[in-house]
Order: C-alpha cells, then structure tokens, then sequence
C-alpha cells in the first residue's frame, strides 16, 4: 500500500495513506490466519466460496470505515458526515469485492495453492 500510494493510477494518495495501510494490513492479517484455519486439508466448494465472499464483505466494510474515520479525523470533521458521503462507494466497494472473492476465490486458491506447492 505504501508503494500504491505513490505509484497509483489514481495520483497520490495523499495524508490518508497511513490509514490504507492499516486497513491493507488488517486485510493481510486477517488473510493469514483464515488460511491457517483452513489447515492443510481443507476441500474448497461452494460453501468455502460462500464463506469468503462474507469474509471479503466484512473487511471491505471495516476497510472502509477505517479509511472514512481517518479522513474524518485528519480534516477535523464529524465521522458520521463522513460516512454518510462515503455510504455509496462503500456500497458498490463492499457488493464488488463481495462479488469478485465469491467468484474468484476457487481459483485464487488454487492458483496460489500451486504456485507454494501445494496440491489441492
């Protein structure tokens, strides 16, 4: 995150940045130990899909708020003000990632799966 918020598309990331890696670091976190969870003999279906996409639903929104009460905090402005004007990006940021980790994730994991050498 600290590198894509100087090389982003999007343009500098600006004083918010801090609050991205926290909130990315949660992310990978939380990523490490679902996987350790998981186990080693664990068999992805569709419910493990599902699974992920509430995963994925639950850290974009507390990624979001995160972000949202930094930017409240760094301008001096009330955080539900805040999170009101930001209510519809985080919609479509919590219903896309929702979408995309429900879809993508059998496949994520077994490409990542067999890039670390694990057979699943």
């Amino acid at each position: 995150m600290f590198i894509n918020g100087f090389l982003s598309p999007w343009g500098f990331a600006g004083i918010i940045m801090p609050f991205q890696m926290l909130g990315m670091a949660l992310m990978g976190l939380a990523g490490g130990v679902y996987r350790k969870l998981l186990g080693s003999d664990f068999s992805i279906s569709k419910s493990l899909d599902f699974e992920s996409a509430c995963l994925a639903a639950f850290l974009t929104l507390i990624y979001d708020l995160i972000t949202n009460a930094g930017y409240a905090v760094l301008f001096n402005l009330e955080i539900v003000v805040v999170l009101i004007a930001g209510v519809w990006f985080s919609i479509i940021h919590v219903v896309s990632n929702t979408i995309l980790f429900g879809a993508a994730f059998h496949r994520l994991v077994k490409i990542v799966g067999s890039l670390v050498g694990e057979n699943l």
